[in-house]
């Protein structure tokens, strides 16, 4: 179990655009994804410091009117070895 001082490797997802630029300036990638159907689609992945920075992220992306879809962060402990992202709940 980890600590709200480690870092955590965090994928993102919110309803609207964000563009590489300005996700590069929160520390993290970002990719679009748009469909002439369905609203667009951004994926922000990345590595962030602690607990603290992300909920600074959260508050960031809500201050831009980006709606969350999704949160995840990669764990790797004794009883999942592969590493598979696990919700944040």
């Amino acid at each position: 179990m980890s600590d709200n001082t480690s870092p955590i490797d965090i994928v993102i997802c919110v309803q609207g655009i964000l563009n590489r630029q300005t996700a590069a300036t929160l520390g993290l990638f970002s990719n679009t994804q748009t469909e002439t159907d369905a609203p667009p689609i951004t994926t922000l992945t990345g590595m962030l410091p602690d607990e603290a920075a992300l909920d600074q992220l959260l508050d960031e992306l809500y201050a831009r009117g980006l709606p969350l879809i999704s949160i995840e962060r990669a764990v790797v402990d004794q009883a999942d070895p592969t590493g598979e992202p696990d919700p944040l709940t």
